[in-house]
């Protein structure tokens, strides 16, 4: 199966939740609350998106070994972001965080398409259709706006937050030659 040479997901509402500017500044992670506690909050990752992560650890499937990761977020607290990035544990057994496996960030306010994507491929030289992209969507169709400000990216919606399934049928419509905002089957 051919594979995307980078794989980018949104943050808030695709791979955790609560979005940023719900909570109070992020601390540490806590293993009795299973997150970062913000507050009276606890930042948590979905359970798709924590299992789809873990896959990207070294030794977990080596089918992915090669695949570089990265985030983009227009989130308005983009502190907030990073502190959970480095404190929100991608496998609490290993002790390793999700900026562990993140080789790109690009964590502030803007459109995605027209700012992290160009900044994503001029950091890391991948072509846009050698991307594929998972994001909520719901404060505005960010794949669709990536889709046609950044030609050739694979764009998933992932609604209810980033699954399993959904990121499997990414990597296989992308196998396919799929491109644009992709339509799972």
């Amino acid at each position: 199966m051919a594979l995307p040479s980078l794989i980018v997901f949104d943050l808030d509402a695709c791979l955790w939740e609560p979005e940023m500017f719900q909570i109070s500044r992020p601390t540490s992670y806590d293993a009795k609350r299973g997150g970062v506690v913000a507050g009276h909050d606890t930042v948590r990752l979905f359970p798709g998106a924590a299992a789809v992560l873990r896959r990207f650890l070294p030794g977990v499937d080596p089918r992915l070994a090669e695949v570089r990761v990265a985030v983009a977020s227009s989130t308005t607290e983009p502190g907030y972001a990073r502190i959970c990035l480095g404190a929100l544990l991608v496998d609490p057994s290993r002790g390793e965080a999700i900026e562990d496996i993140v080789d790109y960030q690009q964590v502030y306010p803007g459109s995605k398409g027209r700012a992290h994507f160009p900044a994503l491929h001029a950091q890391s030289g991948v072509p846009y259709d050698r991307m594929l992209f998972f994001d909520d969507c719901t404060y505005g169709d960010n794949c669709a706006d990536v889709a046609v400000r950044c030609p050739g990216v694979g764009c998933v919606r992932t609604p209810d937050g980033l699954t399993e399934a959904l990121f499997e049928a990414g990597l296989a419509a992308f196998a396919r030659g799929e491109r644009g905002v992709l339509q799972l089957r």
